[in-house]
């Protein structure tokens, strides 16, 4: 037995896989998972583990059951069409409900379309109860709200930030970690909030990059010495 780390969902956490020792795959790869919590379901290996994860029943993981196939393909690009359906059908019955304070972000179908989540914002607490029953009535299957907050809000919908490159929450990060106003002042920024804050309207992500290596106030770094080299004849 190998194990993986995927995410499956847009916005679920990265998670411990199983998988058969025979079964080939990569990172970048797109698998068919096996879960109990929505049957079969597809997502993207992002990393092989050298061994069981730490903390973790091996019993208790959801399981790769095959890399995609070209069938497989279809299935998910036909999802992908019912996808936008959902969306659409979700924002038509928020504003007939007057649910103004609820801002539709997405709407995914799980491999077998068994699950249909849709990904919202809001900034206080919404009571979606008649609408998850009216739209688990119109697609037949389990409804899931997942309330996201802003900086997921950013990942989802992507941009670029004031370096000119895309959204590192929307490129490569897996996790957010907590950025505090110590790492600005440590850095010597603006403590000016509006210029080290991204899309989200939060201190950037990138803040926490360098923070471990730069040079703490009231200390002064010795340069490194140059090395001598003689100088060109001319």
């Amino acid at each position: 037995m190998k194990f993986a780390e995927l995410r499956i969902r847009r916005l679920d956490k990265v998670e411990p896989f199983s998988a058969p020792e025979e079964l080939e795959f990569a990172p970048g790869d797109y698998v068919i998972i096996e879960s109990s919590k929505s049957g079969l379901d597809y997502g993207i290996v992002l990393s092989i583990l050298p061994g069981p994860p730490a903390g973790r029943k091996v019993d208790d993981l959801s399981s790769i059951v095959r890399k995609v196939t070209p069938e497989d393909i279809e299935q998910i690009e036909e999802n992908y069409e019912h996808d936008e359906e959902a969306f659409r059908t979700c924002q038509e019955k928020i504003l007939e409900k007057k649910l103004a304070n609820m801002k539709l972000l997405d709407a995914e179908y799980s491999f077998n379309r068994s699950v249909v989540t849709f990904y919202y914002y809001a900034e206080e607490r919404i009571d979606f109860r008649e609408l998850v029953r009216e739209l688990a009535k119109t697609f037949n299957c389990r409804i899931e709200m997942r309330q996201v907050g802003r900086r997921d809000e950013a990942r989802m919908l992507g941009g670029f930030g004031v370096c000119g490159r895309r959204l590192c929450c929307s490129l490569f990060l897996r996790e957010f970690k907590p950025v505090t106003m110590r790492m600005v002042k440590d850095q010597n920024l603006p403590l000016d909030t509006s210029k080290v804050s991204g899309l989200c309207s939060r201190l950037m992500c990138c803040l926490a990059y360098e923070h471990h290596s730069c040079p703490r106030q009231g200390n002064n770094p010795e340069p490194e010495e140059a090395e001598e080299k003689d100088a060109p004849n001319e």
